[in-house]
């Protein structure tokens, strides 16, 4: 009495398995488009906040140091770069270039599988 391969129960179950794994990978995939985009939406909202700060006298990186001074002692024609150390938010997540890589990992393949179609 030999058997070609597995039991049918296995088979089923072996079926199962995988469709459980592929649904938990697509909803981790979902997730981690969801992080990357909360993420890139907090460095834009932070750059734009601190960009608006810069020729108000201060902000919550920098500090309020120059908002009691006169206007004309501070205000500088020369536009202030924003450094990666000014993003204290942006910077302070983990998982920030994680969910950038994931990203453009998630948009590879969507793009991939567009061009299939």
């Amino acid at each position: 009495m030999s058997q070609s391969g597995p039991p049918a129960e296995a088979k089923q179950a072996q079926a199962a398995a995988l469709q459980e794994l592929d649904a938990a990978q697509k909803k981790k995939r979902a997730i981690d488009t969801s992080l990357a985009n909360l993420e890139a939406s907090i460095y834009a909202f932070e750059g734009s906040y601190l960009e608006e700060t810069m020729a108000t006298g201060g902000n919550i990186i920098k500090g309020f140091d120059n908002y009691l001074k006169p206007p004309t002692a501070t205000v500088s024609k020369k536009k202030q770069d924003i450094t990666e150390g000014d993003r204290l938010f942006s910077t302070s997540s983990v998982s920030y270039m994680q969910s950038l890589e994931a990203r453009k990992q998630f948009e590879y393949e969507t793009l991939t599988l567009a061009g299939r179609r």
